[in-house]
């Protein structure tokens, strides 16, 4: 059911000068004066309402797609863009999506604790005891069920080498009445998904790897085990909006996409994963509307349903009319600018680490990479190569040949010994600690790389604006001495399993 928006009585009063005769003719944009407009207490204004959407009555302190606080959070920026001159659309489509109501899992009895244990998005409903039996190798073959007789059984299954949805969809096959997959890495229990339509999956929990330790050990040991499974859920399709806005300024036959996905995860709010990115782009829309002089249009787009595979960004360039796709020159994406445990990494448009998956990043993509170089060194802060893979917004646009490039701060890869010389930090750590948990919140966020970030997007945005495409694409400004240090083209980031927990 699609759940109507909010009063927007909460919205915080719009500048003056708004009312006023619009004066951005006599401000003309440059890459700097958009740089020095970007200020940290107007980021955390935007990561402070985000926060807000996710507490308000009945929101369960998500802003998970198509959830109460995930409309708000719609409605917000929508009504920004519109007031700040943006022509503002809403962009609906429906997809499954789950509500979690309450889970436990007891072995012999005992309950295990509710921080080892997460559900699995489109796992069924159950309440069932019944004997737990350890499947061998991965479960990512029939041939692993032979012999095991797990009709009517919960199975223990390790992570790894197929998806989650293969697992699920095998376990399903072999009629098992309950699949609970532990982890194959240290911290907490994975939050993931399985298959999209309900009826393939059977019910599923995720355990964490110190929780399934013992319980492993026992099963090896020959002794049984009862377990007791409990799993409320409600799955059902869910109507959900990407915001998608254009400055009437600039060319519109020459489209630069800024985008951020404003869902989160149902786990939490989402303030860096990507509250961060969303925050970023809603004040870059604010202090745009400020300036004249746009040679190109700019369009921000605020995607849903990222958290369960691009399903918006998706859905907005596969429906794009060809000569509307060609339109769009570049797109910089921000997903997670602010990881308490950051490093500063541009998107490795030329593959110098050879750790980029999929369509390789399309020409013009290293022209973007190197403007964003340009802002770090004239900013004085250290940067690394991230890598280009599946897991964020920008694989559309990548896979539709768009050039394309941005800068993420990390999810739940550790920081190396290196890395903390570049960025200081503690070795060892995820970048962020909180990555689709409910701590991720206003603590959770970096506020120098919250700050550095935006303005370095502000500098490489700003010329991209002002710039024929064909020119700065090509031939950008050759980077300057570097003033903060140390710089890393060819260092690989551990990208952890970010945004690609399908695994």
């Amino acid at each position: 059911m699609h759940i109507p928006p909010l009063s927007l009585a909460f919205l915080p009063t719009l500048p003056l000068f708004l009312g006023l005769p619009n004066l951005s003719v006599f401000n003309k944009l440059t890459p700097a004066k958009l740089e020095a407009s970007i200020q940290l207490d107007n980021l955390l204004g935007h990561s402070r309402n985000l926060w807000s959407f996710a507490n308000l009555p009945g929101a369960n302190s998500t802003r998970a797609f198509g959830t109460k606080g995930y409309n708000a959070s719609v409605d917000y920026v929508a009504k920004l863009a519109e007031d700040h001159g943006y022509r503002v659309e809403k962009q609906t489509l429906v997809y499954p999506a789950t509500t979690f109501v309450s889970n436990a899992l007891k072995i012999d009895g005992v309950d295990v604790a509710q921080t080892e244990i997460k559900t699995f998005q489109y796992s069924a409903s159950a309440s069932v005891t019944a004997p737990l039996i350890l499947v061998p190798n991965l479960g990512c073959e029939s041939a692993d069920y032979e012999n095991l007789n797990a009709a009517g059984k919960v199975v223990l299954v390790l992570r790894g080498d197929c998806t989650f949805v293969e697992k699920g969809e095998l376990a399903k096959a072999a009629g098992v009445s309950g699949l609970i997959l532990r982890n194959n890495v240290a911290g907490p229990p994975v939050a993931s998904r399985l298959k999209p339509t309900f009826e393939t999956n059977p019910p599923a929990l995720s355990l964490s790897q110190s929780a399934a330790a013992p319980i492993v050990e026992r099963l090896n040991a020959g002794e049984e085990i009862l377990v007791t499974l409990i799993i409320d859920v409600l799955n059902e399709q869910r109507y959900s909006d990407n915001v998608i806005a254009t400055s009437k300024a600039g060319d519109q036959n020459n489209i630069l996409v800024v985008s951020a996905h404003l869902d989160s995860v149902p786990a939490g709010a989402g303030i860096n994963d990507d509250g961060s990115g969303t925050a970023t782009i809603a004040e870059l829309a604010v202090q745009l509307s400020k300036f004249s002089g746009l040679k190109n249009a700019v369009r921000f787009a605020w995607f849903t349903a990222e958290e369960l595979g691009l399903v918006g960004s998706r859905y907005y360039v596969e429906h794009l009319a060809s000569e509307e796709q060609a339109k769009i020159f570049a797109n910089i994406h921000l997903d997670m600018t602010a990881s308490p445990n950051y490093i500063i990494g541009v998107y490795d448009a030329n593959n110098s680490t050879g750790k980029n998956t999929g369509v390789p990043a399309p020409a013009g993509s290293a022209s973007i990479e190197k403007l964003y170089q340009l802002a770090y060194d004239k900013l004085g802060v250290n940067y690394t190569s991230y890598a280009f893979t599946s897991g964020s917004d920008y694989r559309p646009f990548l896979d539709a040949g768009i050039p394309s490039g941005g800068v993420a701060t990390g999810a739940s890869g550790k920081k190396t010994s290196y890395e903390a010389e570049l960025f200081g930090g503690e070795v060892g750590i995820a970048y962020d600690h909180c990555y689709h948990q409910a701590c991720d919140n206003l603590d959770n966020l970096a506020l120098d790389a919250y700050l550095w970030n935006a303005q370095a997007s502000a500098n490489v945005i700003g010329q991209l604006l002002t710039t024929d495409p064909k020119v700065i694409l090509r031939d950008p400004p050759r980077l300057v001495k570097f003033q903060g240090g140390k710089r890393l083209f060819n260092y690989a980031v551990d990208l952890g399993k970010e945004h690609l927990e399908d695994l």
